[in-house]
């Protein structure tokens, strides 16, 4: 496998060939100056985008991280576990160097694109004004994540120094534009996650990650035998942060 697709990035570099699907390029992460991030839940920012956050620590880059549902768990988990979720997601961000942060409490499995929600995320933009902002998949799984994804693209349109919106990706593999290595951060991320004690105690979010990572490793240039990666799709003003064409989305994603 990691054979073809070093033949098949070599072809590429060779000729364009139309129709073929092509590898997605290595994200540009050392252009980001200050970085906004946008977790619906607690736990979202590490699966997600755990290993660019490591990363742009690890070089000095203002990062903060806004957690937008007060991490309730849509009423599956016990009155109270709300703080001990927030709790464990300032642990993490700890982790993996992170800290700056907010936390906004929008009822966790609540989200709707609303006035209130599109207002409380626009002001966390224009607050920090990031050139690059990162949330979750437009064409996520979870009806959350897709209402956080859009009402992110929305400010960072309102907002004129945001150059960059990546989204990531947590309920459904995205159709990569990027990616990173995070081989070298993935020990890092991995810490990270473990602090999140409650979700962990619901799913085997780490045996997921790692799976993840290690399929999405297989996407770089030159793959190394331990190779991990995280995968996003990189959009950029010009397009209005639109998906590129051929990517898609589904109907009523933001519904």
């Amino acid at each position: 496998m990691k054979r073809f697709i070093a033949a098949w990035s070599e072809r590429r570099h060779r000729r364009a060939e139309p129709g073929l699907c092509v590898l997605p390029q290595l994200l540009p992460w050392s252009e980001a100056r200050r970085v906004l991030v946008f977790a619906p839940h607690p736990d979202d920012e590490c699966i997600g985008c755990g290993g660019l956050l490591v990363r742009l620590a690890q070089a000095g880059v203002p990062v903060r991280v806004v957690l937008v549902t007060d991490g309730s768990g849509a009423g599956g988990l016990p009155p109270g576990a709300e703080l001990i979720r927030q709790q464990e997601f300032r642990a993490s961000l700890q982790r993996l160097g992170v800290t700056n942060h907010s936390l906004l409490g929008f009822p966790d499995g609540g989200l709707t694109t609303s006035r209130a929600l599109r207002d409380a995320v626009e002001r966390e933009v224009q607050f920090f004004a990031p050139d690059w902002v990162i949330g979750p998949s437009a064409a996520d799984a979870h009806r959350d994540h897709r209402c956080v994804a859009e009402v992110v693209r929305l400010a960072a349109c309102a907002c004129p120094g945001v150059d960059v919106v990546l989204e990531y990706e947590v309920w459904g593999p995205v159709p990569a534009t990027h990616v990173l290595d995070i081989t070298d951060q993935m020990a890092t991320k991995l810490a990270a996650l473990a602090e999140h004690v409650t979700a962990l105690q619901q799913m085997d979010y780490t045996q997921a990650c790692v799976g993840l990572a290690r399929y999405r490793g297989l996407l770089l240039r030159e793959p190394r035998p331990d190779g991990v990666a995280e995968a996003y799709v990189c959009t950029r003003r010009a397009a209005r942060f639109r998906w590129p064409s051929g990517l898609g989305r589904p109907e009523g994603w933001a519904q």
